[in-house]
């Protein structure tokens, strides 16, 4: 037999038994011509030597045609090894019939077919080689009772005859006893390299669940877990924790973990076992869970095995990201849809500013002839000069919104002192008398700024922080924004600070996404916009508690010209 431990197919099995036989054939065909040869040499009446050579060369031919259709690779069917198995256990009968009968001691070779048949066939193979053997006994004893031997019985067996019987018996017997333990030991190794295999196997696709941020959880019947990964590293401290909750304070966050994963587990559990909304043995669940201080959307994935070992198997994947994903889609959908609007917008919108700067310029110079007292022309000309310079910078703007669409670039504004924009955006902004303090000692040194870009920063800075501080006018307690300037190293750092509630923690950490907003007639694209033009202008925009006392503390850095 072979010794190769890989896995083979029953037909190659069959195959190589046929082979195996063929090549222990030779051995039992040359002992027995060698026993042809001793009882020719001691003159042994009881065997008939040329019946007894008929039969050992036709065996010889049946086993050539044997190994012919072994090499040749041919169809080997199942019953072909108890048909080879009954050719054997003729011939040993043909041989006995002509050398004595049924007391030759070489009938003990019948012990031998059993043997073979198990190793050949298993189990089939004993029962057949042990009832065939029984056969052919019975009909040699048969044969001697009624005389119809073609030889006479043997008596009195040499004693040389019992010598190599039972030699024969006890060297048959160790080959046959060393084929099964090598055969044992190879299915051993094979049955090993197998485990090892299916091990390899296990661990490969628990690495790639868990590097897809699948976790796996495979329960026996009796609930242990027999395969499980670390996906979730703290999953499985999670599901300690939950039940540990209330003697350790600081697994707080891991124990709702814990509990929301069981709980999850538990209603996919009766689902399957009442086969509610169950497709193909597999329900879904989705929990929510405080991760790392992130909200985290979890699936649960309930499998019900048809092994008969495993009774659950649970999947559980982070679907965060995914979702992100698919909010983000629709983000920069909405965005590309209000950036097409505002195109639009924007183009209709040149016209009319046009006119009504063409408008407060002719109104401008109509008043000049006209005689009005020096308070009532500083105030007039005051306003239709800011009339005019905001239509102006409307008409910029529109026109850096269709640039911007053109060649993705937007056109540099006008440069103003930075004190001067904070101003302006203040009185833009319409604030009640002393309810922003712009800190003009400490602006004055930091030079000219892109006007019309820090401008729109500051306006909507400044309107987000009179929006939170609405309740606290008339308070008596001075200004409810303050806005002022400090250098840091070569960038300008502009603060718009407010003594308000603060920010709501769900909002803190979504601030600059867009349709984000905690006022109820926002839009929530003051923030995502101001960020924009800071990164435009190569600095950046922070958003964050105030540094004095409670409050909202806003910081554009800017780089210093």
């Amino acid at each position: 037999m072979s010794d190769d431990r890989l896995p083979i197919n029953a037909e190659e099995q069959r195959r190589l038994g046929l082979r195996w036989l063929a090549g222990l054939r030779w051995w039992a065909l040359t002992g027995a011509m060698v026993g042809v040869l001793v009882s020719v040499a001691l003159s042994w009446t009881f065997v008939s030597t040329p019946e007894v050579v008929s039969g050992l060369v036709v065996m010889v031919v049946v086993n050539g045609v044997l190994l012919w259709r072994t090499r040749r690779d041919l169809s080997v069917g199942r019953n072909e090894l108890l048909l080879h198995a009954t050719v054997d256990l003729g011939l040993l009968c043909w041989l006995l019939a002509w050398a004595g009968g049924v007391r030759n001691p070489l009938s003990l070779a019948f012990s031998f077919h059993v043997v073979l048949g198990a190793l050949l066939n298993g189990r089939r193979g004993v029962l057949f080689s042990s009832g065939a053997s029984l056969l052919g006994l019975a009909l040699l004893w048969l044969l001697e009772l009624r005389d119809a031997l073609p030889v006479p019985p043997l008596v009195n067996a040499p004693p040389l005859l019992w010598a190599l019987a039972l030699g024969l018996l006890v060297v048959g017997l160790g080959y046959l006893a060393l084929e099964v333990a090598e055969r044992q030991r190879n299915e051993r190794e094979r049955a090993q390299l197998g485990r090892e295999e299916v091990q390899h196997a296990l661990d490969l696709l628990l690495d790639v669940l868990a590097a897809l941020k699948v976790g796996v959880d495979v329960k026996d019947a009796e609930g242990r877990t027999v395969v499980q990964n670390d996906a979730d590293p703290t999953e499985t401290q999670a599901l300690q924790s939950a039940q540990t909750a209330h003697a350790a304070p600081g697994f707080a966050s891991q124990a709702a973990h814990g509990f929301a994963l069981q709980a999850a587990k538990d209603r996919a559990e009766a689902r399957l076992a009442d086969d509610v909304d169950v497709n193909d043995g597999r329900v879904t669940e989705r929990f929510t869970v405080i991760h790392g201080g992130v909200e985290r959307l979890v699936e649960l994935i309930a499998l019900r095995p048809k092994h008969p070992q495993v009774s659950r198997a649970f999947l559980t994947v982070d679907r965060t990201e995914g979702l992100l994903v698919e909010q983000r889609h629709i983000m920069l959908e909405r965005l590309a849809t209000l950036g097409r609007a505002m195109q639009g917008v924007a183009h209709e919108l040149n016209t009319p500013l046009t006119t009504m700067q063409t408008l407060a310029k002719d109104l401008q110079a109509a008043l000049a002839d006209v005689e009005l007292r020096d308070a009532v022309r500083a105030d007039v000309d005051e306003s239709l000069s800011l009339l005019i310079e905001e239509t102006r910078r409307c008409r910029s703007l529109t026109q850096s919104l269709l640039s911007t669409a053109n060649d993705g670039a937007r056109a540099r504004g006008s440069r103003l002192p930075l004190v001067d924009v904070a101003k302006k955006s203040v009185r833009l902004v319409g604030a009640e008398r002393d309810a922003v303090f712009v800190d003009e000692a400490s602006l004055l040194p930091h030079g000219l700024v892109d006007a019309d870009r820090v401008l729109q920063i500051l306006m909507n800075l400044i309107q987000n922080a009179l929006a939170a501080t609405q309740h606290l006018r008339d308070d008596g307690k001075g200004p409810r924004v303050v806005v002022d300037a400090s250098a840091v190293d070569e960038y300008t750092q502009v603060r718009v600070q407010d003594r308000g509630p603060g920010l709501p923690a769900p909002v803190r950490e979504r601030l600059f996404e867009p349709f984000v907003t905690t006022k109820t007639e926002g839009t929530g694209l003051g923030l995502y916009t101001s960020q924009q033009l800071a990164r435009e202008l190569g600095g950046s925009l922070a958003v964050g508690d105030a540094v004095d006392g409670p409050g909202t503390q806003a910081v554009l850095t800017l780089r210093r010209s």
